[in-house]
This record gives structure tokens, sequence and C-alpha cells, in this order.
């Protein structure tokens, strides 16, 4: 049986979008730049916030061509983004009480996110589910980020669990492939910051369209 869940965080647990949003906004402002709607920003995130502010710099998913603006404009958003982490960011319908469910039946958290690390454990205590992770695994936290394994990798280690007793819960390609490299079985969701794919078609052992509906999911694919 599988005894471990991982999950990514912005478009999984927490729509973060209007806070980001509304961070990248005042930077654009400082720019003299004209400001993105929310459903642009939704559109851009996804891949971690640096990539994020490039594409909104850029106005397109290629990003930004001038590495150099980004770096100029990465301080000033971290801080941004820092003094409004959850002003109106909010946990998605039915995952507070599908976190505590799945603590109380035994099973070992963990949060594996390309979100810069120093946001993770606020950004989750603010919301009052901090406590349900054992481990929380940021976009710097190690050299490799997701797609690549090696975050899942060493949340599976601090939690003591093999791959085979691991499941992954994302929005993106990005945690598809994560996951399917480490060797967890793959659960996507319907909601999140996908960019319209059909994670069936990429991989996922199944989607869910609520987060409520993890614990029957996951009881029927350990059948």
């Amino acid at each position: 049986m599988r005894r471990a869940v991982l999950f990514d965080l912005d478009g999984t647990l927490v729509d973060s979008v209007p806070d980001l949003c509304a961070a990248v906004n005042q930077v654009l402002a400082g720019l003299g730049r004209a400001p993105l709607s929310e459903e642009e920003v939704r559109g851009y995130v996804g891949d971690g916030a640096r990539l994020l502010l490039a594409r909104a710099l850029g106005r397109s998913m290629v990003g930004h061509e001038d590495p150099a603006q980004v770096d100029q404009a990465w301080g000033p958003f971290m801080a941004a983004y820092e003094a409004q982490l959850c002003l109106r960011s909010q946990l998605y319908p039915g995952v507070a009480e599908t976190l505590r469910g799945l603590h109380g039946e035994g099973y070992r958290l963990g949060v594996v996110t390309n979100k810069p690390a120093r946001f993770v454990a606020p950004l989750l205590e603010h919301l009052g589910v901090l406590d349900c992770f054992e481990v929380c695994v940021g976009g710097d936290s190690l050299p490799q980020r997701k797609p690549d394994p090696a975050p899942l990798v060493h949340a599976m280690a601090a939690l003591e669990v093999t791959a085979t007793a691991t499941a992954m819960v994302g929005d993106s390609l990005n945690d598809i492939r994560a996951g399917q490299a480490a060797g967890c079985l793959v659960i996507a969701v319907s909601y999140g910051y996908n960019h319209g794919l059909d994670l069936r078609q990429v991989g996922a052992a199944a989607v869910i369209d609520r987060m409520s509906d993890l614990m029957d999911c996951l009881n029927r694919l350990s059948r």
C-alpha cells in the first residue's frame, strides 16, 4: 500500500495567482509597464517564480529576451511577493479536510514545489495546514527542481519511504514527469495551472476534479 503522498503547492493545494499577480504588477508598475490580468498571470505560473517573472516581463510563455532585466527585477519581485504572500491566496476546496483525513489514516505527507523555499512554510502556516506535512522541498532547496526527480527523491528519503509506497499529486507536466522519473504513482488534479494539457494523456495514472476525491482514488489504485 502507498503510505506517503507528496503534493505540489501552487495550482494543487493553493490558488496563489491573486497574490502573485499583485507582486508582478507592482514590479511592472515600477518599470512603467502596463499591468497583467490574473488570467494572464495564471497562464505563466507552474515553472517556478523566476520563469513566471520572465514571462510576465516578456508578456509571453517564451519569457523575456533580456536576462539582465529579469535579474534586475528579481529582487523587487521577491520583496513584493513576500509582503503580500497570503492576502488573497487560498486553499482549493476540500484540501484541508483531505490533508487531515490522510494524516489521520497514517499517511506521511510532504510538499515538493518549484516555489522558492522561503515562501513555502509561511504560506502553509498562514493557511492552517503546515502541521500536516513532515517535509517541504522548495524550488531552490536543491540544485535540481521538477521535472527533475531529485526533489521527490529527497522528500522520500526524509520520510523514509520508497517510491513504490509513494504517490505524487500535482497539476502540471513538471509534476507528471518528476513523479514518473522518481518511480511514484502520479495523480493529477484537473483544476490547476496545467496550460490546457490533458494530464492523463501525458502519463498520470488518474485525474481528479476535486481534492476530496483523492482518498478514494488512492484506495482504488492500491487494490
